[in-house]
């Protein structure tokens, strides 16, 4: 059996699949993988009221299945026919195209236009039907990731976004590739990740797998159960949606390549015929990521101190404290809350400010670089345009961090420091920001910051976000002016952020009963 294939051998092997299936009793349909650009992420938060691309990717888009309509499956007569959230700002998102089926339910799904045609992000799926990645994973990188998510449930006759993993992610330190079992050799792997609820299909694509040579040491499972989703083609029924994660590749012509022609072939499955005697796949398990917290107050505390001694000579500013986003992909689908793209792979910590970047006044931005603390395999801060929900860049411990706290204390290299400007001429570990919009900020636009940290070493996710240490911001003004604080920022993001505020503040008060920071935003 094979683990490794060419793009023709990849056709050839798609090719039998295909036709196994259809003697099985499956249509399969053929859709491809895409990727989340800037100009999706405009056309996207035009359409749905400002949902928006808050920390999305400019520069590596987030890849997306896509796929065409499908006639012929049972479900074409079951019916009457009747944000980037959370990107990247250096990885933008693969995202599955992936085909319709006739009489799924479409007039209220979210959709990219591309070339005149409408491609939908997310879709209603009979319970016995199934989504199927077949290709290369990225090439190197610092990180990969397929995730399955809840896009929108029907409650009480209302449409409301869940965005709620479905699933733990497949990373490198779990997926089922041909490789030497360590977390670099994963990548560049041929692989198949198959999405489905219930065995009877998956055992059917394996099956027909193994009939056109494909090895089952590369095929992986991620489940869907009807436990958690509500499967069906009507108004009604739930959607789900997939993003497939790719971050800071280590050749950027690889990237590229990878991005304009993605080695990948997505499909959709749906029986002729149905099959009543249905084996469901129940609720897959999580990895429980609490454990012991970063302590690093007091060494935050002598950093904070060394930065303000060292513009003594101006107003330095510490308005809001950063706050952890609180988002579990098994509470949100429980509580049918918006989880906003969660990641079990990663840790989202926030902090949004007032004070306007000027030619002269800027930000420091500082914190606990959680790959040197073991917290994470490596983390990164996006810098975000609120207004525009967009990312315009990041700062991370591959590349820039190490060493950037000597500048103020001789002896915290597990902290870092990056300065915000407008200009960097002459200034080390800087970030500069262009007054251009979406990809910088507006002289009335005041910036937003998220960290991610990726992966807690010696285990299958990220760390705990209530275990890391909150990274911190101070403004510096070096006017010695009030500043006429003057934020452009929408009403929906601001009760957006609050409400998520207000679930840090509850959820620290009961797992720290006597640690209380001071979560003040807005």
């Amino acid at each position: 059996m094979k683990t490794r294939f060419n793009s023709d051998e990849r056709r050839a092997a798609a090719d039998g699949f295909i036709s196994a299936m259809d003697d099985a009793g499956y249509v399969v349909t053929e859709g491809y993988l895409s990727f989340f650009t800037i100009d999706d992420c405009e056309f996207f938060s035009s359409q749905s009221d400002g949902a928006g691309c808050m920390g999305n990717n400019p520069v590596n888009p987030y890849g997306i299945y896509m796929v065409p309509t499908v006639d012929g499956g049972i479900y074409a007569s079951q019916s009457d026919g009747a944000g980037c959230m959370g990107n990247n700002p250096v990885n933008p998102y693969g995202i599955y195209m992936v085909p319709t089926v006739d009489g799924e339910y479409m007039e209220d799904l979210p959709y990219l236009m591309r070339d005149d045609e409408k491609l939908y992000l997310t879709h209603r799926y009979g319970v016995d039907e199934a989504t199927i990645y077949f290709g290369r994973t990225p090439p190197p990188a610092e990180y990969l990731g397929f995730t399955t998510y809840l896009g929108n449930r029907y409650v009480d006759g209302e449409n409301l976004v869940i965005g709620a993993s479905l699933s733990d992610t497949l990373n490198p330190t779990n997926i089922k590739v041909d490789s030497d079992g360590s977390y670099d050799d994963a990548f560049d792997k041929d692989v198949v990740v198959v999405n489905a609820g219930v065995e009877s299909t998956y055992l059917a694509i394996q099956d027909a797998f193994a009939a056109s040579n494909v090895s089952e040491d590369i095929m992986n499972l991620q489940v869907v159960s009807p436990d958690v989703f509500q499967y069906g083609l009507e108004r009604d029924a739930d959607t789900y949606n997939f993003l497939h994660r790719a971050h800071l590749y280590k050749n950027l012509t690889e990237q590229e390549e990878r991005q304009s022609s993605p080695p990948v072939l997505i499909f959709r499955v749906t029986p002729k015929v149905s099959n009543p005697q249905l084996n469901y796949y129940p609720r897959p398990d999580r990895f429980d990521r609490k454990d012991k917290r970063e302590d690093f107050a007091a060494d935050l505390n002598t950093l904070e101190n060394a930065i303000r001694e060292s513009y003594d000579d101006y107003t330095v500013i510490r308005n809001n404290s950063s706050f952890p986003f609180l988002f579990f992909g098994e509470d949100c689908i429980d509580d049918d809350e918006n989880c906003n793209g969660d990641n079990a792979d990663t840790v989202y910590i926030g902090n949004f400010q007032w004070e306007l970047l000027t030619e002269t006044n800027f930000y420091v931005v500082f914190g606990a670089n959680h790959a040197k603390t073991n917290m994470a395999k490596y983390c990164n801060v996006a810098v975000l345009n609120p207004a525009e929900r967009t990312s315009i860049g990041e700062f991370n411990s591959i590349n820039d961090m190490e060493g950037s706290a000597q500048e103020y204390v001789e002896d915290l290299d597990h902290l870092y420091v990056m300065h915000v400007r407008r200009n960097c001429t002459g200034h080390n570990f800087c970030f500069e920001v262009s007054y251009e919009s979406p990809a910088g900020l507006s002289a009335g636009t005041a910036p937003g910051f998220i960290e991610r940290a990726y992966l807690k070493p010696g285990t299958t996710a990220g760390p705990h976000p209530l275990d890391l240490a909150l990274f911190r911001v101070v403004f510096v003004n070096t006017e010695k002016t009030k500043i006429s604080i003057k934020i452009k920022i929408k009403n929906a993001v601001t009760s957006f952020l609050i409400g998520i505020r207000n679930r840090a503040v509850e959820e620290i008060k009961k797992r720290y009963p006597f640690y209380h920071p001071p979560l003040t935003i807005f």
